[in-house]
């Protein structure tokens, strides 16, 4: 049997960060994700569809996607199984309690563990809803999972496996292999931790919404044979990828290099495929210099739907004097030093961060907020 694992959509997000024009054409652009999902199980001839929640990114949907949803669940040549999670809960006037579903669609409607019984399958899928946007117990707990010979056994869940006190259905590990499923399909954790059983999958997010959500995303398609481990293959369905990328300008001193570089660097994302780029510029950088090259960078055509220029640079043009420095900058300098050289980059854009502030504010100067964004 082959199956489609996927969940974490979040339709109809609000992005609220855009602009009204901008966020329809994300929301658009989901749509058009869930066609590619749906045109992807068709492709691999799946036999079921299993969607673990979240598929909506609230409790209400636009009427667009509530037509495309039906349209493509009506004519899913498949069973698709869905369980509703704590963004989009089956609840009073959601999509799971007012839209006319074909038979062969099945939605988790109780808190409590249920099972469908897919005939033609020899399959049963067991899950749970959410009907709120909590559920602070796991459902799986003390469940019994009754055994019936020669049928396949499959979990489409909303949980989280990463923490016991979680209010987003708490289920354990061992909650699920007490159960004896062959597949446990999951959905609430959009970068999968490493867990310990190949037959416990997370799918993830499908397409990147924000700088929360790097590199490509996509959907996990699941291969059960008699006796065998699964065969888990991600297919990538994203057309648009988030990126955050580091470089340097240490070593560059005037404002027509640091350009060039600024531009390679970006270039060599777009050939990447990457069309939102956050870039972190580091290093020691002359301020004055950097504010020209900011203004500059802001109007070169780089052919990226989004970039994001931090200026994290450190405001100096030779870190050696701080470091000798016996006033208070200086102090400031030595204190931040050990992260500013941490191994850990994240350690390192803090401490830059920091060291920037405490030297604006140390000087009289404006603290600089984030620049570049476009």
């Amino acid at each position: 049997m082959k199956i489609l694992h996927t969940g974490d959509l979040h339709l109809d997000s609000p992005f609220c960060s855009d602009e009204g024009a901008r966020a329809d054409e994300k929301r658009e652009a989901q749509r058009a994700l869930l066609r590619r999902i749906f045109a992807c199980a068709k492709k691999e001839e799946c036999d079921l569809i299993l969607m673990a929640g979240d598929l909506f990114d609230g409790r209400h949907t636009t009427p667009e996607t509530a037509a495309l949803l039906q349209k493509l669940l009506r004519e899913s040549a498949c069973p698709v199984v869905i369980a509703p999670g704590n963004h989009d809960p089956y609840a009073e006037g959601s999509f799971y309690r007012t839209a006319e579903l074909p038979d062969h669609v099945y939605v988790f409607s109780s808190t409590e563990l249920q099972c469908f019984e897919i005939e033609e399958l020899h399959t049963r899928v067991f899950g749970y809803a959410f009907t709120s946007a909590f559920l602070s117990e796991s459902p799986l707990a003390g469940a019994t999972i009754p055994e019936k010979e020669g049928w396949c056994h499959l979990l489409c869940a909303h949980a989280d496996l990463t923490s016991p006190i979680s209010r987003s259905a708490p289920v354990t590990e061992g909650d699920i292999l007490r159960g004896g499923f062959d597949y446990a399909a999951l959905g609430h954790i959009h970068k999968p931790p490493k867990l310990h059983d190949e037959r416990i999958q997370y799918c993830g997010f499908a397409e990147g919404r924000s700088f929360d959500e790097l590199s490509e995303g996509g959907v996990l398609i699941v291969t059960l044979e008699e006796g065998a481990s699964p065969k888990i293959e991600r297919r990538i369905l994203s057309q648009t990828c988030y990126t955050i990328r580091e470089l340097d300008l240490t070593a560059y001193s005037d404002e027509k290099t640091m350009c060039s570089v600024i531009e390679d660097s970006v270039r060599r994302s777009v050939e990447q495929g990457t069309t939102h780029l956050r870039l972190y510029l580091v290093g020691n950088a002359d301020p004055e210099i950097l504010s020209s090259v900011l203004d500059e960078t802001n109007q070169m055509s780089l052919g990226l739907a989004y970039l994001d220029l931090q200026n994290l640079t450190i405001p100096v043009s030779d870190g050696n004097f701080l470091k000798n420095d016996i006033t208070i900058r200086g102090a400031l300098y030595r204190a931040l030093y050990p992260k500013l050289t941490d191994d850990d980059p994240v350690v390192r854009r803090r401490a830059a961060k920091a060291l920037q502030i405490g030297l604006c504010a140390i000087d009289g100067r404006a603290i600089p907020t984030e620049e570049g964004k476009r």
